[in-house]
């Protein structure tokens, strides 16, 4: 591909959508991973450890309502084109895009083992009483936290790379609409 080949310009938008899924994924659980390594290899206090339980899901309904709303912001995308999205991007780099849909589908399992470990002291505490009411009270706002991240990140990945594929494609059109003048 020389300087003069437009199709690195055309493609450009699909694999930087495609690493900063990658990119996004990875550090959305390692954050959720992070929180709940922190009270096993910081020793901190119960309190700490129950603002800890509760700030992931905090942080995960956070994500999951910025990301609906930058959802929102960029418009619908057809059913079409999400449906052919990750087919799409595999036409254009079949490497990038299976480590993609790979980070895009382990996302919702890490951030599940992940909170499973930050809830796993509570719900298995010695005195009974608490851990009935950290499965009673702590137990539904986790696993509402979870579904919410985790939908709105299936469905945010593949609109994103829906609109980078048609970024990609109006480019391309730009190109030969232009070719010869």
């Amino acid at each position: 591909m020389g300087p003069e080949d437009p199709r690195q310009a055309v493609e450009a938008p699909v694999r930087r959508e495609l690493t900063w899924l990658a990119v996004r994924g990875i550090a959305l659980v390692a954050v959720i991973a992070a929180l709940a390594a922190c009270p096993i290899a910081c020793a901190l206090d119960v309190g700490a450890c129950d603002a800890m339980a509760m700030l992931a899901p905090a942080l995960l309904l956070g994500y999951g309502l910025a990301m609906q709303g930058r959802r929102t912001l960029g418009g619908p995308v057809s059913e079409e084109d999400r449906a052919a999205a990750w087919t799409r991007a595999r036409e254009i780099d079949a490497e990038d895009t299976m480590l993609g849909r790979m980070v895009w589908a382990w996302v919702p399992i890490g951030l599940l083992v992940s909170l499973i470990l930050l809830l796993w002291p509570h719900i298995t505490d010695a005195n009974p009483a608490l851990a009935c009411a950290w499965v009673v009270i702590g137990l539904p706002p986790v696993t509402l936290a979870w579904l919410v991240a985790s939908t709105t990140w299936l469905d945010a990945g593949r609109d994103d790379l829906a609109r980078a594929e048609g970024e990609a494609d109006a480019l391309f059109r730009r190109y030969w609409a232009n070719v010869g003048r």
